[in-house]
């Protein structure tokens, strides 16, 4: 059932942001998405979205487009 999803959605979310951490410090591309990644799974596109609106600043966020990476996740 769907229910049992969520948990495995957290579990999975977790695991993505712990390696997307640990890649992060090798020449590895693609490991900020991991993080990234890890974040939409953990706390959905909308609670990721606005934290990471409010750990970064505004000016940043839309900078970085993060609003239309995290919508085509």
């Amino acid at each position: 059932t769907m229910k049992d999803w969520g948990n495995w959605h957290k579990i999975f979310g977790i695991f993505f942001i712990i390696f997307g951490v640990i890649f992060y410090l090798t020449p590895i591309p693609g490991t900020t998405l991991l993080i990234l990644l890890g974040f939409v799974w953990l706390m959905g596109k909308k609670r990721t979205s606005s934290f990471l609106n409010k750990v970064l600043s505004h000016k940043i966020f839309k900078f970085l487009r993060l609003e239309r990476i995290i919508k085509k996740m």
